[in-house]
């Protein structure tokens, strides 16, 4: 896939609820703001310093940011999808988009204290608990005092998961670290849209994500269960859909 305009669309080009495979084939992102993406873009506006988009895609988030006057750092694995988002930047603000290709956590490293907020939507299922604690660690060191990381993650409480569920509520009551990984997800279901995922898919919970955050010494300021504006209906399941999550750099 080369471009955004060659890739899988479930609604009309253009229209607020068009759903994009990915080109890595780890699920979708749409063009439409979730809330959370809102909220970043909105404290981005705000920010003197540079703010970090992991796993941008085709750039939604990122987008936003720069639009609200930001200076957005673009991270993805994907080349292809770092393309499109500089590619289809707002105008006039091309000198405030760095991308930063690779791998998060191990594949990218920024100075101390250099970041004024870090944002990634529906990143997180697709990293190890290891990777997790890893990546909080390194978010921590990113963010200048006051910072914020903001995310939205998959739940196992998801239509086209829902096979996993008694597995993750086995796992919780036996009081594993990481209930919610999944090694075998294409055995737990038969949905179309599973197989635009790997075998592996990490679904979170608010519990896991505020024990592996603190540990790293952020401060919890929201962790909860959410149903976002414009669940599909392959997901919707019972308002548990996502995980909204976000933690502050103490100050100083």
């Amino acid at each position: 896939m080369n471009s955004a305009a060659e890739s899988r669309k479930d609604a009309p080009p253009g229209s607020p609820g068009e759903s994009l495979v990915t080109a890595n084939r780890r699920g979708r992102t749409t063009t439409r703001l979730n809330e959370i993406n809102a909220r970043f873009a909105q404290l981005a506006g705000e920010a003197r310093l540079p703010v970090l988009d992991l796993g941008c895609a085709f750039g939604v988030a990122a987008h936003a940011a720069l639009a609200a006057g930001a200076t957005v750092i673009a991270n993805d694995i994907d080349p292809l999808h770092l393309e499109e988002t500089a590619r289809n930047a707002p105008p006039g603000t091309g000198d405030r988009l760095r991308l930063a290709p690779g791998a998060f956590p191990a594949g990218l490293d920024f100075d101390d204290g250099s970041l004024a907020h870090v944002h990634a939507s529906n990143l997180l299922n697709f990293l190890t608990g290891t990777e997790i604690d890893a990546g909080f660690a390194g978010i921590f060191r990113w963010l200048a005092p006051g910072g914020r990381f903001l995310s939205m993650s998959g739940s196992p409480y998801s239509a086209n998961i829902r096979g996993f569920i008694p597995v993750y509520e086995a796992n919780v009551a036996a009081g594993l670290d990481w209930p919610g990984e999944c090694h075998d997800l294409h055995a737990r279901s038969d949905d179309p849209t599973i197989a635009e995922l790997p075998d592996f898919l990490h679904l979170l919970d608010p519990a896991v994500l505020s024990r592996s955050a603190r540990a790293a010494g952020l401060e919890v300021e929201e962790a909860h269960f959410f149903h976002r504006a414009g669940t599909p209906d392959y997901i919707a399941l019972d308002g548990r859909e996502n995980v909204v999550f976000i933690a502050r750099k103490p100050l100083l």
